[in-house]
């Protein structure tokens, strides 16, 4: 009996739908640096999506097409996104019903906390990209209220709740629209979620980048010469200087490197008294490894960039802080199959008149077996985000000159740029996979 628990067991998980085996001939392509092939590849996969893996559709097609140098076409359905990932907060009862029964692929993709996060990150850098920072600050007033959702939601500093990249972008942002108030405000934000949380949870400390920048805006502000003395005070050893000015514009580049981890089944499985039970979860193999070194050059002039947010770290450490709720799930849906097993075996032993039937114990193994087979691990992650980010800052004399970006003494970018008087501009590239 259990050589054919094994066998029909085989047949229903061919066919199961693994998300992570099918977007890893997108992420082959984008480890090679061909985001357009990778893009090919997803619409072969996904030709579209109107279930309940729309989100997860949206999200990473429209990153792709950022990826790929089409951003207007990447717009819409990050924004669309952005909208559905709002539309699907709560708990649908019809659908934990059904998860009870099955497995939680039947539940609609909702989205981890992060990855609502960096949708707006995404529309973000793609409004830059298109030379729109008006429409980029309204993505930064929009993540900010996400981001203070969440901070209300998780008052313990003991998962994600905030993000000190996404804060200090959003004062850059502001910085280049030339809104030095609320630059200081969200880079003294960035400074504090650095401290707070993400030294504990992703071993990732405040980059010293970060405090020369809160030094350079507050000695810019007139009003806050106390608040420049006191950060001054604090932080003797480091560095500053003016930046963009009437002579020199500033380039902020960011790198994103690799891929996030893939979500990898965890899985248990008993037999006794004819009855077979499984129970699987997600979960995240993260190995932890060194920073490679960012560097910015044009001409003789170079810049260290510094390790700006960690994604592959807070994807593990949000799976963690999910593990008890997955794991009290999956042992839920194994009490009620269990359950559906017997009650399948007590109504064929009703129906025959015989409690010592072999159709009734038949019966109530295959209700078993089925029960087991479509126990499944939820594999379902936005997979085309960047493990982590790396950024890097570069003040330049005016006019056009020739910048190049290397990561881990690997080139990632070189071109000219136009650089603008007393201007803060934007780069954005990726380094397919320096480790």
């Amino acid at each position: 009996m259990k050589a054919l628990a094994a066998l029909l067991l085989l047949l229903p998980l061919g066919c199961a739908v693994d998300y992570t085996e099918s977007m890893r001939p997108v992420r082959s392509r984008l480890a090679s640096d061909m985001p357009g092939e990778a893009l090919r590849s997803f619409d072969e996969q996904f030709p579209d999506s109107t279930g309940g893996d729309r989100l997860l559709f949206l999200m990473e097609k429209g990153n792709l097409l950022r990826l790929a140098g089409r951003p207007s076409e990447a717009i819409p359905l990050l924004l669309e996104a952005d909208r559905l990932s709002d539309m699907l907060v709560g708990t649908d009862l019809a659908e934990e019903a059904g998860a009870l029964l099955t497995s939680d692929l039947t539940r609609a993709y909702r989205g981890a906390d992060y990855e609502r996060v960096f949708i707006n990150y995404c529309l973000a850098s793609c409004y830059t990209m298109l030379g729109q920072p008006s429409e980029a600050l309204v993505e930064c007033r929009r993540v900010g209220y996400k981001l203070g959702v969440l901070r209300e939601r998780y008052e313990e500093a003991s998962r994600y709740r905030d993000d000190a990249f996404v804060r200090y972008l959003m004062g850059a942002l502001y910085e280049s629209t030339g809104d030095l108030d609320d630059a200081l405000v969200a880079y003294r934000n960035s400074l504090e979620i650095y401290e707070s949380d993400y030294e504990g949870l992703y071993g990732l400390g405040v980059p010293d980048r970060v405090k020369a920048d809160i030094l350079r805006v507050s000695a810019a502000l007139p009003g806050f010469s106390d608040l420049h003395d006191g950060f001054a005070q604090s932080w003797p050893g480091i560095a500053w200087h003016v930046g963009a000015d009437s002579l020199n514009g500033e380039y902020v580049v960011i790198v994103e490197e690799s891929m996030i981890p893939c979500r990898q089944p965890s899985t248990v499985q008993s037999w006794g008294e004819d009855r077979l039970v499984r129970i699987a979860v997600p979960s995240i193999h993260y190995y932890r490894y060194d920073s490679p070194r960012l560097v910015v050059r044009s001409g003789g002039l170079s810049e260290e960039g510094f390790l700006a947010e960690d994604l592959s770290a807070i994807a593990s450490r949000n799976l963690e802080d999910l593990a008890a709720r997955d794991l009290a799930r999956a042992v839920a849906r194994a009490i009620v199959k269990t359950a559906v097993a017997e009650g399948a075996e007590e109504a064929v032993e009703e129906l025959t008149g015989d409690e010592d039937s072999l159709l009734a114990e038949g019966a109530g193994f295959i209700a078993s077996l089925l029960g087991a087979a479509t126990e499944q691990a939820d594999l379902r992650a936005w997979l085309t985000l960047p493990a982590r980010i790396h950024v890097a800052r570069i003040t330049l004399p005016e006019g056009r000159r020739d910048l190049s970006v290397e990561l881990g003494g690997v080139a990632v970018w070189s071109g000219t740029v136009d650089v603008a008087a007393g201007g803060v501009d934007f780069l954005f590239t990726r380094s397919a996979g320096w480790k």
